[in-house]
């Protein structure tokens, strides 16, 4: 596993500014000595989020999102922590001191990720050899140039049963392990090379690993299957991969938008053209893992599927699902060819660019949908259709949307506008919101002791001298994560001689037990007016209670105990805390 050390990431921290690292991303507004934009982390529409130049750390006032620049790249890029260390190191121009630092490795899984890329060699090398003349000309004759072949690392398995075998045991990889993951197929006992005689094309994981490959006959056999696919492993699960996703995600985020297509000779050809922010699904309908990592990218998603009836059925299943899941979604129908790969050869990559800037939302592709077989001429028929469209507009909550839908039916139709709202509120159990806002999570009145101990943890991560009053004043908080936040904090100064907030939160990252804990208690004390006097006061605020508290303990004691003596010294006890509380 990658190790940076915490000196060299909290350098790393300091050099770079909050405000110009966040301002890579999306646009800053100066508002006072902070900086406000759209908060990424919600569907936001007016500045919420508030960066703070000072102390180097970012809130959204509306969705609860915190943290330092670390963690804003971690969520923006959805990266692991140690990637967004490295992400924010490029952009200052330092590098870390770590030769072999590769994120996206995962170290449990590197003997398979290096055998399948030694196999996509093998396979790409074979596309140079003079044996690879017919599936040369295929290619040629499908206008992959040699620079998609480069891209996209199309290979060749050679019509030889065993040639990767034997190149991969000449590497001491095991026959176990080379079935195990899809290379090689075991026939009664014997091995044999799995994708021979077959164009090959590497399957990817979200980080840009080689998990698989699907590989295509040129010959024009007709008694085999056209495509064959690596079976699903350890490594590859065909449901958790997009392909293309790893070269599309930075794509994506600069156009704002991803486009989804069926077959990866779909997103081949659509990059070939210069449109770069394209996944392909290998297949028709898309699986939750494939939604959740389309929606960690925070754009709109354009389906482009096939143009046949299970690409459009696909189109209403999948877009239904993404509009579920929150995620702006759009569609593109293209008209004459199958798919967009045969599009593009018949028609050119200008006619297809114009359909990509010119998608309709899904929910218009819903109601145009409805028109389908129906004569609207027909009463009948005209009635059924406007009710479809009722239906489909009582699951919105999008007030404008509605407004605009009732009155092209009103207008288009010469219909009642009373009738068409009076219908629709009988689909329609769903409350109607104008601007439709972030979850926010629920707040939990707190005591004052709480309120007060979490303003003195926060008021200790930004210096010493509050670390100090803490100890010399209070030094124990009675709640436990309260404690081991106050020890972590401690521990932290002792180790490095300073502390701010912003390094504090790198620090915790990865301690679960108090991570949540401590960004909340960021949160809610982000503004305050950091001084000794506040602290002292907040600290005073704990004694009192602690003090309340325990007279209230003895008290309870004094009423159950039996023994007189044992009762005056309980007596005398409270006496001396009652005194100390004046």
């Amino acid at each position: 596993m990658a190790f940076v050390s915490n000196d060299e990431i909290n350098e790393i921290r300091a050099q770079a500014d909050i405000v110009s690292i966040i301002g890579s991303y999306i646009p800053l507004t100066q508002r006072g000595k902070n900086y406000v934009c759209v908060c990424p982390f919600h569907d936001d529409h007016s500045p919420s989020m508030s960066v703070s130049s000072e102390k180097q750390i970012y809130k959204c006032f509306s969705c609860g999102a915190t943290g330092n620049v670390f963690t804003f790249v971690s969520e923006y890029e959805n990266v692991p922590f140690i990637e967004a260390v490295s992400i924010v190191a490029n952009k200052i121009g330092r590098k870390l001191s770590l030769d072999t630092y590769k994120s996206n490795v995962n170290q449990v899984f590197k003997e398979e990720y290096e055998i399948m890329l030694l196999a996509q060699k093998f396979y790409q090398n074979n596309l140079r050899t003079s044996f690879a003349k017919e599936a040369n000309k295929y290619l040629k004759d499908r206008n992959m140039t040699e620079d998609i072949i480069k891209e996209f690392g199309i290979g060749l398995s050679l019509d030889s049963n065993d040639s990767l075998i034997k190149l991969l045991n000449s590497k001491n990889y095991d026959n176990k392990k080379l079935e195990n993951i899809g290379l090689i197929n075991n026939v009664n006992g014997k091995f044999y090379d799995m994708f021979s005689r077959r164009i090959t094309f590497p399957l990817w994981d979200k980080d840009g690993n080689i998990v698989g490959f699907s590989a295509r006959v040129y010959r024009g056999e007709k008694d085999v299957s056209k495509y064959m696919n690596s079976k699903e492993s350890k490594i590859f699960k065909k449901g958790e991969t997009l392909y293309n996703y790893h070269n599309a995600v930075n794509h994506a985020k600069r156009e704002k938008s991803i486009i989804v297509v069926e077959g990866f000779m779909d997103a081949i050809r659509i990059s070939s053209i210069g449109i770069k922010n394209v996944v392909a699904l290998q297949g028709t309908a898309m699986t939750d893992n494939q939604i959740t990592m389309l929606k960690k990218l925070r754009v709109k998603v354009i389906l482009c599927l096939d143009n046949d009836n299970a690409g459009l059925i696909a189109t209403l299943n999948n877009g239904e699902e993404l509009v579920k899941n929150n995620i702006e979604t759009f569609v593109i129908r293209l008209s004459g060819e199958k798919d967009p790969d045969e599009y593009i050869l018949a028609n050119g990559a200008e006619a297809f660019q114009k359909n990509v800037q010119n998608p309709i939302s899904f929910f218009e592709f819903k109601i145009n949908n409805l028109k389908s077989n129906k004569d609207l001429n027909n009463v009948e028929d005209l009635a059924t259709y406007v009710n479809d469209v009722l239906k489909n507009l009582s699951t919105t909550t999008d007030e404008i949307l509605r407004e605009v839908t009732l009155n092209k039916l009103s207008n288009d139709y010469n219909l009642s506008i009373d009738v068409l709202k009076k219908k629709l509120l009988s689909f329609a159990p769903v409350e109607v919101k104008s601007i439709k806002q972030p979850a926010k999570k629920e707040r939990v009145k707190k005591e004052a002791y709480t309120i007060a101990s979490e303003k003195i943890l926060y008021f200790m991560m930004n210096g010493n001298e509050y670390i100090n009053e803490y100890r010399n004043k209070l030094g124990f908080f009675s709640d436990s994560i309260h404690r081991e936040i106050a020890n972590e904090i401690v521990y932290y100064y002792e180790t490095n001689k300073k502390i701010t907030v912003a390094d504090f939160i790198t620090y915790i990252t990865n301690k679960n037990n108090i991570k949540e804990k401590v960004m909340e208690i960021v949160n809610n004390a982000i503004n305050d007016i950091v001084t000794i006097e506040a602290m002292d006061e907040y600290i005073d605020v704990v004694l009192k209670i602690t003090t309340k508290n325990e007279i209230k303990r003895l008290k309870d004691l004094m009423k159950k105990e039996l023994d007189m003596d044992k009762k005056m010294k309980l007596a005398e006890q409270i006496a001396e805390l009652k005194k100390e509380d004046v």
